[in-house]
């Protein structure tokens, strides 16, 4: 794994581009928000809102991830002059609209999918968490004041008892580890679909099932990015207190997304390539088992055809 983890440095390194169309859609997905919150309330707003971020949030994806495809393609091919790699690398832009245009929809579903399993899985565990924790006693109305501001949840923290306490974490450990599971199993969700499979109803299981069949090395991988994320997100909080820290953050940031999506992305293709030549090794090795019996075989034949007219001339000589 560590090879990855290595590897993945150094394509991010070599194509810094991939941080262009992330940086953009922040960008711009932050003015549009800013633009939707002087939107009437209502509705039918509301739902324009929601299917708007949808489709940006689709079509970003779609272009982004197929250009982080085309970047492990990249790292595939040997350049004799670095200056045509570093052109090679320039010219993954160039590879958004085509993304775009080839995997839209399935991102589209992907989405939508995602977004209703997340919501299976919620209402799932709040029926475990009702009979094996229990209510916590803290009204919807409480419960909305709180999330207001930092001040309103710590107020809403310090009214609780220690009974009280103990439930609100053991529920918060539930939904830890609930999300902490979800994101394991949906972690090469979006890769199957840029990879092999557009459909994203079966890129789902077969996602899983490439989860599964590398497990251990999954399972480290999955550490390790969790790590990374908490290490930024913690950066990202001390950083508030000065503006040129938290901009210096910013762009540790930015860098460690492009990371991730990079090393998921490479490990996928290095292990599925190891499975495909796996196979195909197999396969030839049976074809070659098989050949080699049939060439016995006929060795066998022709020697027992010469041992047959070897006898007839004998009985003829005597």
């Amino acid at each position: 794994m560590i090879k990855y983890f290595a590897r993945a440095f150094k394509i991010t390194n070599e194509n810094i581009i991939l941080t262009t169309p992330l940086v953009l859609f922040l960008f711009l997905l932050s003015l549009y928000m800013g633009v939707a919150q002087n939107a009437p309330e209502n509705l039918a707003s509301a739902i324009l809102l929601l299917i708007t971020i949808l489709f940006m949030v689709s079509a970003f994806f779609a272009g982004w991830f197929y250009m982080v495809k085309k970047a492990i393609d990249l790292d595939n091919q040997e350049f004799i002059i670095e200056e045509d790699k570093a052109k090679a690398s320039f010219h993954l832009i160039k590879e958004v609209p085509v993304g775009i245009g080839e995997y839209f929809f399935s991102l589209v579903g992907a989405l939508i999918l995602y977004a209703t399993f997340f919501i299976l899985l919620i209402l799932i565990g709040y029926q475990i968490g009702i009979h094996l924790i229990g209510k916590v006693g803290v009204s919807l109305e409480q419960l909305r004041d709180a999330l207001a501001s930092p001040a309103t949840m710590k107020a809403l923290v310090t009214s609780l008892s220690s009974e009280q306490l103990k439930k609100l974490n053991t529920w918060n450990f539930l939904f830890l580890i609930g999300s902490a599971i979800y994101s394991f199993l949906t972690m090469f969700w979006a890769v199957e679909i840029v990879n092999r499979t557009k459909n994203p109803f079966v890129a789902f299981f077969k996602s899983i099932k490439f989860a599964f069949s590398n497990f251990l090395s999954t399972l480290i991988l999955f550490t390790y990015i969790s790590v990374i994320n908490f290490t930024v997100s913690l950066l990202n909080a001390i950083s508030m207190i000065h503006p040129i820290v938290y901009f210096i953050s910013m762009l540790v940031y930015f860098y460690f997304v492009v990371y991730v999506v990079v090393l998921v992305f490479l490990y996928y293709d290095r292990e599925n390539n190891k499975q495909i030549t796996e196979i195909e090794g197999g396969g030839a090795e049976g074809t070659n088992t098989e050949s080699e019996c049939a060439e016995s075989d006929s060795d066998s034949g022709t020697d027992s055809v010469g041992e047959e007219q070897s006898g007839d001339s004998t009985g003829e000589d005597e």
